[in-house]
């Protein structure tokens, strides 16, 4: 047996270097190169994400075809795209310089940003819901359809679930079973 001994380190040590030495990774990329196993750097990116040492950008799609996650050190400085600009209702926006509200939200550098693919954070597609439903609703309420086309294109899922979540706190009232329909309680 060989006495000489080798520098440990625990997987998120190994991936927090493997991203730093190939930043614009994906997950199984950065796996490999850390040597752990491709669901352990997924929970360690994802963990790195939350405390903003690490982002993610969108790998885009290939036709129908989703492409994976790159990853990228937080502290880069590449750019990534001006969020703002999508929901304002330009259909590229301009790259602006990272920043921590940009890192946040998950985007790929330099590529056009799809307002319905903009993540959210907890509790936001609520707040937009019942914002939506207080500008738009009338009398007769909004089914969560019109809401997620006129939230351009979000869920109809999701913005069914964000509208029972609403029900369930008092912030919207059911006006109509079948179809849904909503209107704010206030």
């Amino acid at each position: 047996m060989s006495t000489a001994t080798a520098t440990t380190h625990t997987p998120a040590e190994a991936l927090a270097e493997a991203l730093a030495a190939h930043p614009g990774s994906t997950a199984a990329e950065l796996a490999e190169v850390a040597g752990i196993g491709r669901s352990t750097a997924a929970k360690a990116l994802a963990a790195m994400e939350h405390e903003g040492t690490a982002r993610r950008g969108d790998g885009g799609r290939d036709g129908g075809r989703r492409l994976p996650d790159r990853w990228h050190p937080a502290d880069d400085g590449t750019a990534v795209p001006d969020v703002a600009a999508v929901e304002d209702g330009e259909e590229t926006p301009t790259v602006e310089p990272a920043s921590e509200t940009a890192r946040a939200s998950g985007h790929g550098e330099g590529q056009p940003v799809d307002a319905a693919a903009v993540r959210l954070g907890k509790g936001e597609l609520r707040s937009l819901v019942l914002d939506y439903l207080a500008d738009h609703a009338g009398p007769e309420g909004l089914g969560p359809t019109a809401v997620a086309k006129g939230l351009g294109g979000k869920s109809s899922g999701a913005v069914g679930n964000a509208l029972a979540r609403l029900e369930a706190d008092g912030r919207v009232r059911l006006v109509k079973g079948s179809p849904r329909r909503y209107v704010t309680a206030g």
